[in-house]
């Protein structure tokens, strides 16, 4: 039988020592910072798909818990999974997962299992030119040839919708003080004479970019070339690749015979290539030619675009600047050696803010998973391959940048182009690119990156001459400076819509949807949580129907955690909707640092939770939703449609009923529920305790002896309303607060008593109107609803205590009946206080 990959063995700690130990500064500063609605509460509350999150202006956040009790959280949900009584998830792991799971660097499904792009599975749009898909090659494409552009003379246009190209006769150049000449023949003339060094190479390039002879230094060229190249690599270099760079770059006019148009904000549009133009494009962007892209300033024309030119990158001496010139200089060695013949399509995609999901009411399935410590995304081939963009496209691909999406771009350097003519990413758009090749090895990261040779790329190609390989960029959101804002909802559902924008499957594609590879998106100089943009992505895939490849790049603990959680999340069938709402309530608590990301999603989701939020949170027994028995299932296919949340819900059942029966291989199926029931009240004493001994009184065993200084203020406030309004309180609750000194010392000591903490505080708030006397009345009826608990409180704690003890004398076991004991441990306590 599988068995889910242990997970570090958390510490069980007693529940009645925690009780009693000291609440640290730490502690008692986060309890006030959390909602005082979400305190009452002994479980959390789920928001209902399509509600508010919100009430009276005011975010409703989750109740704050210690470490020691995240940890009896995590515990028991650990439990909950390796206790499990449905097996359909095992039963269909059971095929592709042997008994050796430790030994293996991936979990869940295999890769080779996911949809991908094949001759068989063509999951892109067609190439059709339309108002929405510029398509600058001759349609048809014919299989080795190099594609012929369209249209096949030069037509120019030079407006704010279209890049502007340095070789248009409308860019205009400055030769002298009294004359104006066309700026390519200018580039033409510097990049024509014989260019045998790099200072030449300086020469030419300033000779039209004079207004830069101050600022643009080639250090990190010289460096390269005259110091780290051998002398027959030098030569090579000037001699044969570098004289037919500039004849490539002097083509454009010939090969690029329109501007490719701006991919603009908010739009979705298309743009298809070929192979060869885009070469001649980064030639121009190699010689710094392309016009207007230099200037700095918010107010000038190309300020929400990345810079194209390649100034920025011969400046610097830094080895991995250096190892990224010699990725793009093999490239250009390639192409001028033998022109590739294939074309690629960038596709800008937007969502509307009307198609943009409503999350929490989504009721899709989690998708297949398969997780590997091993691996990079680059060699999920024919899958989404996701890269972890900058808003401005290839990040500091051209500066001192090397990481993710750098080193993606210089090993298929065609992606760079994309720079030439997208805009900044909004908050709903991603680029999709479909087809670029990839022309180098590479290995490190960062300070440690390295070009290790050339690649060849075998990916086979489609009718159109596009490899079947497809990158979508998007961008995270920078939490350098505020780490833990990252959990608020607000962020999430950015997250979750970026996400959207870059997984949705282009409008026209055919075929199956295919997977997506990705990793730890924003979790690097961003400083996103792995673990939480994993189970974004996660509900993404779900949603939109696309299965996930997730690899965390060596991170072995991180791999066998995210597929822990995704196991649980699949025994429990918890949807996309579910899964988004408890992330949310997550961060409604505010101070969360994300480190109980995945217990209190399994408490959350797991244990017992009510739909019902913006309600009170301080009722007397908590309803427990619970999954759907058989019966259930069954009128649920009968009618067609699932029922109604209280219909699945069950009342309360006895504790003792909750475990299963010595000698039988399956559990009552509320046992579960029933065991994170009583962890949900003992979780609301433990908070009460912690009220109590914020002044810092003492753990003793007599607690009632000792009075808080909060407490005497609240007596000396209770006093004179109280006696003013002795006759007008004529109820037996008010008679209790308000009579005698002794029965007013037998009333402070029952306040002492951690479950009346907080019906005394609601006490004095009202007892502060006396005019208001019938809210005063309904607030007594509630506190004595709530004292016929007390007793219920005190057999929780005695049996506590005898499970306890019976766990200490028990011989500790980690096999598999370890969740069964634990039950019958529990049973046994309650058998033998009755």
């Amino acid at each position: 039988m599988y068995t889910c990959p242990p997970k570090k063995k958390l510490r069980q700690t007693s529940i009645t020592e925690m009780l009693k130990k000291p609440l640290s500064q730490e502690e008692e500063k986060k309890k006030h910072t959390s909602s005082s609605s979400m305190e009452r509460g002994g479980h959390v509350k789920m928001k209902p798909a399509g509600t508010s999150s919100t009430q009276g202006g005011k975010s409703v956040r989750g109740k704050e818990r210690s470490v020691e009790m995240r940890d009896v959280l995590a515990n028991a949900a650990e439990q909950r999974i390796q206790s499990a009584g449905s097996q359909s998830v095992k039963k269909t792991m059971m095929g592709t997962i042997t008994n050796n799971t430790e030994d293996r660097e991936w979990r869940g499904v295999p890769l080779s299992s996911l949809p991908c792009l094949s001759a068989d599975n063509l999951n892109v749009p067609d190439v059709v030119p339309s108002p929405d898909h510029a398509v600058l090659v001759r349609l048809p494409v014919s299989p080795g040839t190099v594609p012929l552009p369209h249209p096949s003379s030069h037509s120019d246009t030079w407006d704010q919708c279209h890049v502007r190209m340095p070789c248009s006769p409308k860019s205009q150049y400055p030769k002298n003080k009294d004359m104006v000449v066309p700026r390519w023949s200018v580039i033409t003339e510097a990049l024509s004479r014989k260019i045998n060094s790099v200072e030449d190479l300086e020469r030419a390039v300033l000779e039209y970019n004079s207004r830069y002879i101050s600022k643009w230094k080639f250090r990190g060229l010289h460096h390269l070339l005259e110091q780290e190249f051998e002398e027959e690599e030098r030569a090579c270099f000037f001699n044969k690749t570098l004289p037919v760079m500039v004849q490539l770059a002097l083509s454009l006019p010939d090969l690029v015979t329109r501007p490719p148009p701006l991919l603009l904000q908010g739009t979705t549009h298309s743009v298809t290539l070929s192979q060869m133009q885009i070469a001649s494009l980064l030639a121009n962007a190699f010689f710094c030619t392309f016009p207007r892209r230099n200037a700095k300033g918010n107010d000038t024309e190309y300020a929400r675009y990345p810079d194209i030119n390649f100034n920025r990158l011969f400046f610097h001496k830094e080895q991995r600047s250096l190892e990224k010139i010699k990725c793009l200089l093999h490239y250009f060695q390639r192409v001028t050696t033998k022109p590739p013949t294939g074309t690629v399509t960038f596709t800008r995609q937007a969502v509307l803010p009307r198609d943009v999901p409503k999350w929490e009411a989504s009721r899709q399935s989690l998708p297949s998973l398969h997780v590997s410590s091993a691996g990079l995304i680059e060699e999920a081939t024919g899958l989404l391959q996701v890269d972890f963009a900058n808003k401005y496209l290839g990040g500091g691909v051209l500066g001192l940048g090397c990481v993710q999406e750098e080193i993606r771009f210089v090993l298929c350097p065609e992606l760079i182009i994309s720079r030439l003519f997208t805009q900044v990413l909004d908050k709903t758009d991603a680029l999709i690119i479909t087809g670029c090749e990839q022309f180098s090895r590479a290995s490190g990261y960062s300070s440690s990156f390295r070009w290790e040779g050339p690649h060849e790329d075998k990916t086979p190609m489609d009718q159109w001459g596009r490899r079947l390989c497809q990158v979508t960029a998007i961008d995270a959101l920078h939490f350098t400076k505020q780490p833990n804002i990252q959990y608020e909802p607000f962020y999430v559902n950015r997250e979750l819509n970026k996400a959207y924008a870059g997984f949705k499957v282009i409008e026209g594609s055919g075929g199956i949807p295919t997977g997506v590879a990705t990793g730890n998106w924003g979790c690097g100089a961003f400083k996103g949580n792995p673990r939480l943009k994993a189970l974004i992505q996660l509900a993404v895939c779900g949603h939109i129907g696309r299965d996930l490849a997730y690899f965390t790049f060596g991170d072995q603990q991180l791999r066998d955690d995210l597929f822990t959680m995704y196991i649980f999340l699949k025994e429990n069938n918890v949807t996309v909707g579910e899964l988004t709402q408890a992330l949310n309530h997550h961060g409604y608590r505010g101070w969360s640092d994300g480190s109980d990301l995945f217990q209190y999603v399994c408490h959350s989701l797991g244990g017992s939770y009510d739909s019902d939020t913006d309600q009170e949170l301080s009722k007397d027994s908590a309803d427990v939703r619970v999954k759907a028995t058989p019966d259930v299932k069954e009128a649920e296919d009968a009618a067609g449609h699932p029922p109604e949340p209280s219909q699945t819900k069950k009342p309360p059942t006895d504790i003792a009923n909750c475990f299963p029966e010595p000698g039988r291989t399956t559990r009552c199926p509320l046992s579960e529920e029933k065991i994170l029931q009583v962890l949900s009240e003992c979780d609301r004493i433990f908070e009460n305790e912690k009220a109590k001994k914020k002044q810092g009184a003492g753990p003793t065993s007599d607690d009632s002896s000792h009075k808080t200084e909060t407490q005497r203020k609240m007596e000396e406030q209770e006093s004179e309303p109280r006696r003013a309004d002795k006759t007008t309180h004529s109820t037996s609750d008010s008679n209790r607060l308000s009579e005698s000194p002794r029965k007013g010392e037998d009333q402070k000591s029952e306040l002492r008593r951690p479950d009346k903490q907080a019906q005394s505080s609601d006490s004095n708030r009202l007892s502060e109107s006396p005019r208001k006397a019938e809210e005063q009345k309904s607030e007594f009826r509630r506190a004595d609803k709530a004292a016929q608990n007390t007793s219920e409180s005190s057999k929780l704690f005695r049996l506590l205590d005898e499970y306890d003890r019976q766990m200490g004398q028990a011989p500790h076991s980690t096999s598999a009946s370890e969740p069964r004991r634990r039950f019958s441990l529990l049973e046994g306590a309650h058998r033998k206080l009755n």
